[in-house]
């Protein structure tokens, strides 16, 4: 039996595991992660990335890459037809039908990222690359059977399936990345909230066909097929010449995946297009369930949940491997500081306390939608859904906040279900604004570089050396940028980047590595948070200040670190960077 120790351990190569991989590696920390199957997955489930997915990935440097990767159409509509064969008589969908014109351009007011129309088999190559390149390892055939937590680290057993060969890992951290029915997650004993499996037992069926002529007046459709043979949505997956179909069984009557035999599922597929001239092959076959549960702890010890081991939900709105993505984001700098002694092991407890809330969020709202599905395709209807209390979907995916956790004085109540409010306030994704730097196009967001970033106005020099001294004084890494309308390497020539946070000229925001605000402060002379007036449409803030009094810039960034990152010098102090959400009744 062999034996090793490592960093981090990270079970499961989907996407959020590769993710992780390659966030914790550009971290420089070397994961290790193994993974039962043979190989990366070319069977995709999600067949998009949305805003908050995409936006560590950018983070990553691995927007070029994606960019390289097989592109789906742009969506063109929902339509109920017999079969295939009746899509070249429709009328093409005007923008109001599909609404994905609007859409896209209120995306690209909110953040800078493109390349979402990727489906998942295009991105997992991306990220493995990526992982691999910055020094994690992947062991693919390589089956987790057991683990022992203690409070040092986990000890876990390994079968290699190739081999037979059984092997001991020591890890201080593990990470799963195990998928709904995680082992991981029922070996720790955490147990789950929500109505778990919602029925709707379904087959997927990926297929390989010539159809882009068939479909030219619709090509991004979501063909609604209804005829005696076949009943299920069929869709492009990669903009080329492969689709899936869904059909669901009926184990009540008997049903099981077992029925639908690569024979079956040839013919259903034929049935679906409804042209004897145009061959299909399939290629895989997979069963889903229609799920929705949140694990009542994200982590316990040294074991950390991600993606769906921490969270399942149905696929209407596309959240599942979106907020996968973000926790694996949330929780690598974290673990990375912590490991290298950077910041205090409290600083771990934020992953839960930011991540299960936003995760029982996600799933109320993904709930409502499932259930309001006309309100869920027509874009049109705002208010009827913000009546039901359902978010829009820019809202839900990027417009949410940390109530608590690693951040000072955050936005505790949710502003508006219909606007994304990203203004700068503590718990938010930081704002994105165009900026000119060293005379390159670059979002504020990419100034932060997966480093700890202060972003201040054209009066804000103060924090500038604050930042540098903070640094030396932490052993972190702190970058600052200055935004000026007319000199100075970032320019924003426009005045955008402080008419969006409402701060003054000498105003400042910290930010995290992740691209969160963790800290806001209203001028180098008051040294205190700006959670109230200054914050438009902000509500129910914590109106004390949590950072210090002083008017020294470089006195109050560093104790606001020091907060943040749950430093030892800071323990005893009468406020603390986290107040902790109470586990859901």
């Amino acid at each position: 039996m062999t034996y090793e120790e490592v960093d981090v351990l990270v079970a499961g190569a989907g996407t959020v595991g590769l993710s992780m991989a390659v966030f914790l590696a550009r971290q420089g920390i070397q994961p290790l992660i193994v993974e039962r199957r043979g190989g990366l997955s070319n069977h995709p489930r999600a067949l998009g990335v949305s805003l908050r997915g995409l936006e560590p990935l950018r983070a990553a440097g691995l927007e070029p890459a994606i960019h390289t990767t097989r592109s789906r159409p742009s969506p063109t509509g929902r339509v109920t037809v017999t079969s295939l064969a009746e899509v070249p008589a429709l009328e093409p969908p005007t923008a109001a039908e599909s609404g994905f014109r609007e859409l896209m351009a209120a995306a690209g007011e909110i953040s800078p990222v493109t390349g979402g129309d990727r489906a998942q088999d295009q991105l997992d190559p991306v990220l493995f690359e990526a992982a691999v390149s910055h020094g994690a390892t992947v062991r693919f055939g390589v089956e987790l059977c057991a683990i022992e937590p203690d409070e040092d680290g986990v000890t876990a057993i390994v079968l290699d399936h190739a081999t037979g060969e059984r092997g001991v890992i020591r890890a201080r951290y593990l990470v799963a990345a195990d998928g709904a029915h995680s082992r991981v997650r029922a070996w720790t004993g955490i147990t789950t909230t929500g109505p778990g499996p919602l029925g709707g037992h379904m087959i997927n069926i990926l297929f390989r066909a010539k159809l882009s002529a068939l479909l030219a007046n619709r090509p991004g459709g979501i063909y609604e097929i209804r005829n005696p043979r076949v009943s299920g949505p069929l869709f492009c997956v990669d903009g080329q010449d492969r689709y899936a179909l869904h059909i669901a069984y009926d184990p009540a009557a008997g049903q099981s995946p077992a029925d639908f035999s690569l024979e079956r599922c040839q013919e259903l597929v034929e049935a679906a297009i409804g042209r004897t001239d145009l061959a299909a092959e399939v290629l895989s076959v997979l069963p889903w369930q229609s799920t929705a549960l949140v694990a009542d702890r994200f982590s316990t010890g040294q074991v950390f949940l991600v993606g769906d081991a921490a969270h399942v939900v149905p696929p209407t709105g596309g959240f599942g491997l979106n907020t996968g993505i973000a926790d694996a984001e949330n929780l690598a700098w974290k673990l990375a500081m912590v490991h290298r002694g950077q910041a205090g092991p409290a600083l771990l407890d934020s992953y839960d306390a930011e991540r299960r809330p936003l995760a029982l969020f996600t799933m109320e709202q993904v709930l409502l939608r499932s259930v309001n599905r006309r309100l869920h395709w027509d874009l049109s209807k705002i208010a009827e859904r913000s009546e039901l209390g359902i978010a829009e979907i820019l809202v839900a995916h990027v417009g949410h906040h940390y109530a608590a956790g690693a951040v000072i004085s955050p936005r505790t109540s949710l502003p508006s279900l219909t606007e994304v409010m990203l203004d700068g306030s503590p718990g938010t994704r930081a704002p994105h604004v165009w900026v000119s730097h060293n005379e390159v196009q670059v979002s504020t967001l990419d100034l932060v570089a997966s480093r700890f970033t202060v972003l201040t106005g054209p009066a804000g020099q103060a924090w500038c050396a604050a930042a540098d001294a903070a640094a030396e004084s932490l052993g972190i890494p702190v970058t600052a940028h200055l935004l000026h309308p007319h000199h100075g390497p970032v320019l924003d020539e426009k005045g955008r980047w402080l008419a969006t946070t409402g701060l003054p000229q000498d105003g400042a925001l910290l930010i995290r590595p992740d691209g969160f605000v963790a800290w806001r402060s209203h001028s180098t002379n008051s040294g205190t948070t700006n959670p109230d007036t200054t914050n438009s449409g902000t509500t129910g803030s914590d109106t004390t200040s949590s950072s210090p009094t002083s008017s020294d810039p470089t006195a109050t960034l560093t104790t606001t670190l020091r907060r943040i990152l749950a430093r030892e010098e800071v323990t005893t102090a009468p406020d603390t960077p986290f107040a902790m959400c109470q586990p859901s009744a």
